[in-house]
């Protein structure tokens, strides 16, 4: 038997934390030689961490120098989402969750974050407890846009593609949910554009959180 289930993203969808990434992953590329603004982090963030600075600074997947990079820019953003908590929480994301969980809907996060990182997130705008299943980047061998971490947790929550939704704010979003076989829904508190985002594939696009509860439960 089938769990019903929704799957979402995490930064930019649950968390407002688009700008500090851009912000941290600027400043880090331009400590190591490579002057980088913000808004060019912003079409790099739903990649893993690594394969981004790769391709900002123009520095190999090997370099030594990734690894310091990521070490760099891993104690400045931990700092900043410490002190900033509970107020990285997008409005009506708790609300919405619950709307779901209490309609008997399972509930998984599938992010480019590493899973220690995304559980720390999770934990500091103060929604760990309504997440069932969630899946880092280090637990697949294809991050997105490949559809191994829907796969899986769609898997680990014994849930089935088909007629799942999954809800985040990038185009690879969009791409990985198609490619899964799931329903994709767009959200425009992040990255993305309501139009980047069905041009994507998205079958829906939503702007508050509230709006997800209400798609997903009317489509049921």
């Amino acid at each position: 038997m089938s769990i019903p289930a929704v799957l979402f993203d995490l930064d930019g969808t649950l968390a407002d934390t688009v700008p500090l990434i851009a912000e941290h992953i600027a400043t880090t590329v331009t400590v190591f030689g490579v002057p980088t603004e913000p808004m060019a982090v912003v079409p790099y963030i739903d990649r893993p961490l690594e394969l981004t600075l790769s391709e900002l600074s123009g520095f190999r997947a090997d370099d030594p120098r990734i690894a310091e990079m990521v070490t760099t820019y891993h104690e400045s953003w931990y700092g900043a989402i410490n002190e900033q908590g509970h107020e990285l929480l997008l409005p009506g994301v708790h609300q919405m969750l619950l709307r779901l969980r209490d309609a008997g809907l399972a509930i998984g996060v599938v992010t480019a974050k590493t899973t220690p990182e995304a559980d720390h997130l999770l934990e500091i705008i103060g929604i760990r407890g309504d997440v069932d299943v969630l899946v880092g980047t280090e637990m697949v061998d294809r991050g997105k846009p490949a559809p191994d971490s829907a796969w899986m947790a769609l898997e680990l929550m014994g849930a089935q593609a088909g007629g799942t939704w999954y809800v985040g704010d990038a185009t690879s979003d969009m791409e990985m949910a198609l490619a899964a076989g799931m329903r994709a829904m767009g959200i425009t508190t992040g990255a993305s554009s309501r139009e980047s985002l069905l041009e994507a594939g998205a079958e829906a696009v939503v702007e508050r959180a509230e709006e997800v509860a209400d798609l997903v439960l009317a489509s049921r």
